[in-house]
């Protein structure tokens, strides 16, 4: 099983040549070389969005910070996952918390065997609700004791996600966060986060209510202060609308920056059909390795490009990665 690790370290021992007597070392000499074996999840998507099966290793063109690479091997990624469900449980949802955990279970349920999933709350502060397993009950039984709370601490359910719950975690991961990507209560702000993410080499998926939300939002006597202010200062009266958007642009960003996608189900009921579509993509997601032929300095990042020759609506893949890496810490 491959971990996604940019810096595996080979030593290659050249001894003398062949016929020298044991234990002899004069005039051996002693390699020491540097291997950067990067493995990229992929999915390509026709003009339905169905994901293509059947892809080839030569359809492909692959660069690292401009550079072109030698794609090493292919195929899909059979390697079990681990899945941190990160769930907003903030009074934004008190309504429809039966319906999230409905829907939670039935991805815990659509996961592979070998899977396992660990799931995360946050409304005032962020609680891990279940720690690793592969039992659906185990599931059913800390999402039935889960309940709603007040504020929102997107941000450090994000860094705690990333930094803390697949900490030593081998193998295939994946973020699946559920949020309005609203945020008031958080002590780490979204680039640090953002920055954890990216570290733990995870693939984030995002279920953004933002369109369930925009108009509940327009009514709230705070924000509708803010928009005349906004009004005030810049001419405009499209304040939610900008909110939004900026908040939904840098979602997107960061998850197909890991190789995952952006959902906006414009109901609570749609959300089932979100958890489906990640159930599916994690369960046949391919993957490529090559081996770096780039300079590296400690946490310096490096960029991966991915070509798809044939016709297809989208490709995501990861994006780059952090060489030695310098953990994000709260400050």
């Amino acid at each position: 099983m491959w971990r996604i690790t940019p810096a595996v370290l080979i030593i290659l021992l050249l001894t003398a040549a062949a016929g020298r007597p044991d234990g002899d070392t004069s005039g051996s000499t002693t390699f020491s070389v540097s291997v950067n074996l990067v493995k990229v999840p992929l999915s390509v998507f026709d003009t339905n969005g169905a994901m293509v099966q059947n892809l080839h290793r030569e359809d492909f063109v692959l660069y690292e910070d401009g550079t072109a690479q030698q794609i090493r091997s292919f195929g899909i990624d059979r390697n079990p996952v681990s899945v941190v469900l990160v769930l907003d449980t903030s009074a934004t949802v008190k309504e429809e918390l039966r319906k999230i955990k409905e829907t939670a279970e039935n991805f815990a349920e659509a996961l592979s065997r070998d899977d396992r999933i660990s799931i995360i709350t946050f409304d005032d502060e962020v609680s891990v609700a279940l720690n690793w397993t592969s039992n659906p009950k185990q599931v059913h039984k800390a999402l039935h004791k889960v309940e709603s709370g007040v504020r929102t601490a997107l941000y450090d359910a994000m860094y705690t996600a990333a930094h803390n719950q697949l900490n030593g975690i081998e193998g295939r991961t994946a973020i699946i966060l559920l949020t309005d990507c609203l945020n008031n209560q958080s002590s780490v702000g979204f680039q640090d986060a953002a920055q954890a993410i990216i570290q733990s080499q995870a693939s984030l998926f995002v279920v953004s209510k933002t369109v369930m939300v925009r108009q509940a939002a327009r009514n709230e006597r705070r924000v509708v202060m803010l928009s005349d202010i906004y009004k005030r200062l810049f001419g405009e009266d499209n304040y939610i609308e900008k909110f939004f958007q900026k908040r939904e642009e840098e979602m997107t960003d960061l998850a197909e920056k890991t190789g995952g996608r952006c959902f906006f189900p414009a109901q609570y009921d749609q959300i089932g059909n979100a958890y489906s579509e990640v159930a599916r993509e994690l369960n046949s997601k391919y993957y490529l390795t090559y081996i770096s032929n780039q300079q590296k300095t400690p946490n310096s990042y490096h960029r991966i490009s991915l070509e798809y020759l044939p016709p297809s609506s989208k490709l995501t893949y990861r994006r780059g990665y952090f060489f030695e890496p310098a953990p994000v810490h709260k400050r």
